[in-house]
């Protein structure tokens, strides 16, 4: 937990409570005056196997590089020994800039009142703890090189760089192309900094690196990148030419603005099924196999189309004894404003998918590949992502999940040199389609807020 107001004590002498940065484990603390506590969900996900290791004094690499993906919600980050390619641990916070917003916008709005400073300090301090981390676990003096990647204002707030001109007509941001720097210069102790390059405002670093990973330049049938998270990115390649574009898809998916959401971590509802046993009739999964803390966005996505089968929504998304809510677990369950933020997620994913194919001149139906990457990749249900609205029906057996590709990207960029070679030639090839100048952008999102499958 972290202390936001009053005293505490550690009840063990090798407790340092709080530490330097505001954290105290929970079960060696009392309070000794009243409280006010953040309660630790954006604590980190790590690999037990990776840190037992690391604890006996294995996997101390010669040479260490680290990648992080910096996304709205989550901040993801990999340690791997640059000689063997090894991936030696990894990390996953939720972002600490969300106590200026959920969204990117809000961060633009933060900065336009004069906060890129402080949103900066967040971001940089967060990847010195991912960093510093790493190097106590692995006995690392020094990590060699940081791949860095990210939506355009995430990166441009790693940077110090203000994002305001994003926030406006024509959103212009400050630059796309990479950025090459030494860690002093960001007080982040590591050699050398690579920024991945952009391709727009909202067209980032993570997509560049997923349609890199993907070598979908060599792909040769037309195929759809979709990064589901709170930008909702997405890239159309076809004949030569990738379509891109991004839309405000919102935190539902990464469980922000659902009233018992989280994030993907430990205890997360991950995958929501009918059983015949139970209570309600369902059956749950969490994320590492543990007690229910809430609900994330694969769970949401699964539960939604559970609700549908069911006949407990209707097409409009009208929710039957929404006072009591869907029951999944103790003190956890859907209400109807969960729903409608669902709605509005999907269709605004749906949109810009129908919107993408028609400026490149096809149809879903003739999409041979569909790449779903993001967090939620790791978790989600085709079949349910399909029959909850979220993708065309014509999707459901192109879909492969993909997972964080940004982050693989940032990895790569680390161990082949070619890698940056072929992110520039991806953003030379994007033509980026504005969604709102489209006149039938309205009129389709209107139509994709229902569930009119069923």
């Amino acid at each position: 937990m972290r202390l936001i107001e009053g005293q505490v004590k550690g009840v063990r002498a090798d407790t340092d409570a709080p530490d330097a940065d505001g954290y105290a484990l929970a079960c060696s603390t009392v309070p000794v005056s009243d409280i006010t506590i953040a309660c630790n969900e954006n604590g980190i996900i790590s690999d037990n196997e990776t840190s037992a290791a690391a604890a006996t004094g294995r996997n101390c690499p010669a040479r260490a590089g680290a990648a992080i993906d910096i996304g709205t919600t989550t901040v993801s980050g990999k340690l791997i020994d640059l000689d063997s390619s090894m991936t030696l641990d990894t990390i996953s916070l939720l972002n600490d800039q969300r106590v200026f917003g959920a969204d990117v916008m809000s961060r633009i709005g933060a900065a336009r009142n004069g906060k890129t400073e402080e949103l900066f300090g967040l971001i940089n301090r967060q990847a010195g703890r991912i960093l510093g981390l790493f190097m106590e676990r692995h006995n690392i003096p020094q990590i060699e090189r940081l791949v860095v990647s990210g939506n355009t204002v995430m990166l441009h707030l790693f940077l110090n760089v203000d994002p305001s001109g994003m926030g406006e007509l024509p959103f212009t941001p400050v630059f796309l192309e990479e950025k090459e720097l030494n860690g002093k210069d960001l007080s982040l102790p590591v050699k050398k900094i690579t920024v991945l390059p952009s391709v727009s405002a909202f067209i980032g670093g993570d997509i560049t690196a997923g349609l890199a990973v993907l070598d979908i330049m060599n792909v040769p049938s037309p195929s759809l990148l979709v990064d589901i998270g709170t930008n909702g990115e997405m890239a159309l390649v076809n004949r030569g030419t990738i379509y891109c574009c991004s839309t405000a898809a919102g935190p539902a998916f990464e469980g922000a603005e659902i009233s018992c959401g989280v994030g993907g971590v430990k205890g997360a509802i991950s995958a929501v099924e009918a059983s015949a046993g139970g209570e309600a009739g369902i059956s749950i999964t969490t994320i590492g196999n543990i007690s229910p803390i809430g609900i994330c966005g694969s769970g949401l996505i699964d539960a939604v189309a559970l609700m549908l089968r069911r006949g407990i929504i209707d097409e409009t998304g009208f929710m039957a004894g929404s006072e009591k809510g869907f029951y999944l677990a103790p003190g956890i369950s859907i209400n109807n404003r969960d729903i409608r933020q669902f709605q509005l997620a999907k269709s605004a994913i749906l949109t810009g998918i129908r919107i993408l194919c028609r400026s490149a001149g096809l149809k879903p139906a003739d999409i041979k590949n569909v790449f779903v990457a993001g967090g939620l990749g790791f978790f989600i249900n085709r079949q349910n992502a399909a029959d909850a609205g979220l993708f065309p029906k014509e999707f459901l057996e192109k879909i492969s999940v993909c997972g964080n590709l940004s982050l693989q990207g940032a990895e790569e960029s680390l161990l082949n040199k070619d890698f940056m070679k072929k992110c520039k030639d991806i953003t030379s090839r994007c033509t980026v389609v504005e969604l709102a100048k489209d006149p039938s952008f309205t009129d389709e999102f209107t139509d994709n807020l229902l569930f009119t499958h069923y």
